[in-house]
């Protein structure tokens, strides 16, 4: 099938983003770069629209999952005004013929993946959002809508499957094993679950023939994972492949743990997507990746500058001529620039003033030179080899001994700075979770604890509850109900002074004693009071039969309720009680009381696919209640880099923000410092820092205490990093070692090793931090406040 690939909507803002205009000769997939994701998905809406417009009856395949959100929010506005727009918005600028309507129910949509087996009923099935989000959102006719079903089997073989309806009565334990494709049947269990595999095999197999028949996909639209998967085609997938059942590795298991209730669960599944021949089988193929934020830059950088390999699924669109990147300027940040794109941008302040710093050290890295050896005189002519070196003396002006000395300086300033401990501050540490503080900076801690003239308070802006899976609620569930009904919970105690949310430090202590003395059911006992005091409060009785036979009903329900579905309320609250508690221990470890901790539980936090932005009287107020009353010094932050719109760590950054600056307008004499903090979901490059915190071994060792003593629903991570396959805590050691390492390589093992200071030669990990202002972190904040001006266009949250 032929289809119409002309685009106004690229040439429109082409013209209006031309950063990238003098480095296109490295890219193989032509990019389109906006400012945020929420331009980001107005750009693909009306790519979209204009497509759907000059191809009515097309056939289409959309993604599903967080990546979409201001895709289909952007359609769904265009379509509500569609006239206003083409007579005097955007449509009209762009140049959009007046007789277009784009006609939803004309396409052909087919379904790009999904989990195998899941009921296409649960919430985080791709079924389930097409459903809601395409068929009902976009107004697709069902009839033309084709569906992945991995649950129910197909109508035409349920004579041979006799009374069994569905795959869980095929798949009891859930672990879907393709080996028995091959192997010899051992019973009539392994026998049935072949001819199942078999049969969802000759589905695929129908199913892209029915995608060929049809001319193939004319519109694609993905965004891409951890690994550089499109659809479910995960790193090593071959360039020809088809829609198929087949495996998925851990980066993806990981990316879809949350969704799915658990890595644990999710290893134990297989999938059905289409393949990446599928997506370009239609030479006219118009197929867009769409990338939000810096932790995509890599994936984005080998899918458009690497040559075509199994190793980057994205690089088999490269034999399209229509293939597309659609990107933030973030998820660009490791693309190739030209020396004569980096000297404009440079020229017009595009770029940062100091970038000759990080082509220093992108030089150093490149050459495997230290700044030491790049300062020495017979390493001039080494500059002239060295495109980085070169073109960083160049826009600033001086030669490369001067530059190395410099930045070699500046490294060692920032060290300096980071050993120095602040002290007679008032530290407002927040964060979005209950151990996002931990894992980015626990050991700096130890150092800011001793001082008797500091005063450290935590607030955590979120509950933290999609952290903890319902297999740990219900374990800590049945043994409360257990303690209760054995007596053993009051421990001499009256009901009054256990309900006595006043005596719950005492919960706190009991439990560290049971780390020192080693006993875990005396932790675990602690834990379960501390679980009866809340239901007593919560449930406002003086009755602990009353709260046993809750506590049942809850245990009841949770065995019922299927993993990754929504549950009831309580269960939320119940899980942040957990996250509350266990963030208690941590800073008890250093004897700060709860008196120092808050729990905001800002409601913007939810298990929506699409949680809501901050509301200020919800979300900021309480954070501008809370800076009135500790007036801090210093107020610690995650300051992650532009992720995608559901990034919780974003959205408590806006909401700290507008805090903030609320707080601060009253108070022009005030000197705050900001301290911007990054952990294991993203990390700063070297010369985005300006405090380093040498850590030593004996640091890791008490991270690690600490992590598998206090936080406990998240010691099997469940919901892990893409990154490691581990705790979170070993995790962020790894990331602190590594950048030890590359400062090792910078400055020599000797600047470490041989130096005066004991806090330098027992170093073995860096921490990086960003100390600012506040009119520093004002001036740092402008694109979020051009992303939140761009979605104030669209209303609501």
């Amino acid at each position: 099938m032929k289809y119409n690939t002309s685009s106004k909507v690229e040439d429109y803002y082409n013209s209006i983003h031309k950063d990238f205009d003098l480095s296109r000769s490295y890219h193989k997939i032509p990019l389109i770069v906006v400012d945020n994701y929420v331009e980001l998905g107005q750009l693909t809406a009306l790519r979209f629209l204009e497509w759907v417009c000059l191809n009515p009856g097309g056939v289409i395949a959309l993604p599903t999952g967080k990546t979409p959100e201001f895709f289909i929010r952007w359609v769904q506005f265009y379509m509500a005004n569609w006239k206003k727009e083409l007579n005097d918005g955007i449509l009209a600028r762009i140049g959009l013929d007046k007789k277009l309507q784009p006609d939803m129910k004309s396409l052909h949509f087919f379904q790009l993946d999904e989990f195998f087996p899941i009921r296409p009923e649960h919430e985080r099935s791709f079924t389930y959002f097409v459903k809601n989000f395409y068929m009902d959102g976009f107004g697709f006719d069902p009839k033309k809508v084709h569906l992945i079903n991995t649950f129910d089997i197909p109508e035409k073989a349920r004579k041979e499957f006799g009374k069994i309806q569905n795959l869980d009565e095929v798949f009891p334990d859930g672990v879907i094993d393709l080996g028995l494709r091959i192997q010899k049947p051992n019973n009539e269990r392994d026998l049935l679950k072949q001819k199942t595999i078999k049969m969802f095999d000759q589905f695929c197999q129908d199913y892209e023939d029915d995608i060929q028949q049809r001319g193939g996909i004319g519109f694609f639209l993905g965004g891409i994972g951890p690994d550089g998967h499109i659809a479910f085609n995960v790193k090593g997938s071959a360039h020809h492949s088809h829609t198929r059942l087949t495996n998925i590795n851990y980066e993806t298991q990981a990316a879809a743990a949350a969704d799915l209730g658990g890595i644990e669960l999710v290893r134990k599944k297989a999938v059905i997507t289409i393949g990446l021949h599928t997506i370009t089988y239609n030479p006219d193929t118009v197929a867009i990746i769409i990338a939000a934020g810096q932790s995509k830059s890599e994936q984005v950088y080998n899918a458009v500058e690497k040559d075509p390999s199994i190793t980057y699924p994205a690089t088999s669109l490269q034999k399209l001529r229509n293939a597309r990147f659609f990107a933030t300027r973030s998820a660009t940040s490791l693309l190739t620039l030209s020396e004569k794109n980096i000297k404009q941008l440079y020229t017009e302040k595009k770029l940062p003033a100091n970038y000759y710093e990080k082509l220093i050290l992108d030089g150093a890295d490149r050459s495997k030179l230290s700044l030491v050896e790049a300062s020495r005189s017979d390493y001039e002519k080494k500059s002239a080899d060295i495109p980085e070196w070169r073109i960083a003396c160049e826009i600033s002006g001086k030669p490369l001994d001067k530059l190395s000395e410099e930045i070699y300086r500046s490294l060692s300033d920032k060290l300096q700075y980071g050993i120095n401990v602040p002290d007679n501050q008032r530290i407002l540490h927040t964060a979005p979770h209950h151990d996002d503080i931990e894992l980015a900076y626990f050991p700096l801690l130890h150092h800011l604890v001793r001082s008797p003239n500091n005063e450290n308070y935590f607030v955590y802006c979120t509950s933290g509850f999609t952290a903890v899976t319902n297999f740990y609620v219900l374990e800590r569930l049945e043994n409360l109900q257990k303690l209760i009904l054995t007596g053993r919970i009051s421990d001499g105690q009256t009901i009054s002074r256990l309900a006595d949310y006043g005596n719950a430090q005492d919960d706190i202590t009991g439990y560290l004693n049971g780390i020192a003395l080693q006993d875990t059911d005396l932790q675990y006992f602690h834990l379960s009071k501390r679980l009866t005091r809340l239901f007593l409060n919560e449930l406002k009785v003086k009755d602990l039969n009353k709260v046993a036979a809750y506590v049942g009903d809850l245990i009841t329900q949770l065995k019922g309720i299927e993993p990754g579905r929504s549950e009831p309320a309580i269960f939320h609250l119940i899980k942040g009680w957990l996250r509350e508690y266990e963030a208690e221990l941590v800073w008890a470890y250093f004897g700060i009381d709860m008196d120092h901790v808050s729990h905001l539980r800002l409601p913007f936090y939810s298990a929506n696919i699409f949680p809501e932005y901050p509301n200020f009287e919800q979300d900021v107020q309480p954070i501008i209640g809370l800076l009135e009353k500790i007036k801090p010094t210093i107020i610690t932050l995650a300051l992650d880099p532009e992720g995608s719109g559901p990034d919780t760590h974003y959205k408590t950054l806006i909401a700290l923000s507008d805090a903030i600056d609320k707080y601060a307008s009253g108070r022009p004499e005030m000197n705050l410092r900001v301290w911007g903090y990054r952990n294991i979901w993203s990390r700063y490059r070297i010369d985005e820092v300006n405090k380093i915190i040498p850590t030593s071994l004996n640091s890791f060792a008490v991270l690690h205490n600490m992590f598998n003593s206090c936080f406990l629903s998240q010691k099997s991570a469940s919901f892990p990093s893409f990154e490691l396959d581990g705790t979170f805590s070993e995790l962020a050691q790894k990331i602190w070692v590594e950048q030890h390492n590359h400062l090792v390589d910078l400055m020599g093992q000797e600047f470490f090793y041989d130096s005066p200071n004991p806090m330098l030669r027992r170093s073995y990990g860096a921490i990086y931090l960003k100390d600012m202002s506040y009119k520093e972190f004002s001036d740092y904040l402008i694109p979020v406040r051009r992303l939140l001006k761009s979605k104030e266009y669209l209303g609501g949250n």
